[in-house]
């Protein structure tokens, strides 16, 4: 396999790198593989905020629950009885906080 003297992006020399290097930085490489994969879908680096719409009063929280397997995680109680995804206690009141001013 030949040797390749400068990184495949930027160009820049290889010196003191071990013989079969290709590229100087992790982050070029990283670019690489990424530019090399047309046919996968890119990468979301920050997800769009979904609006927070009540569909029915259904999904108004009751109460906080602690997670019976995971200590200090808590759920949501919602008047229907279903529980919402494990969040911390700070977010939990914040939520339930959320939910009694919309109501109100």
């Amino acid at each position: 396999m030949p040797t390749s003297t400068t990184c495949r992006i930027c160009g820049k020399p290889l010196t003191g790198y071990r013989p079969q290097a290709r590229f100087c930085s992790p982050a070029h490489r990283a670019a690489f593989q990424r530019a090399s994969a047309p046919n996968k879908d890119p990468r979301v680096r920050f997800l769009t905020r979904r609006p927070c719409v009540w569909a029915s009063e259904s999904a108004r929280y009751v109460s906080i629950v602690p997670d019976a397997r995971f200590p200090g995680m808590y759920r949501l109680k919602r008047t229907d009885g279903t529980l919402t995804d494990m969040v911390n206690l700070t977010r939990a009141r914040d939520a339930l906080g959320a939910s009694k001013e919309e109501a109100a």
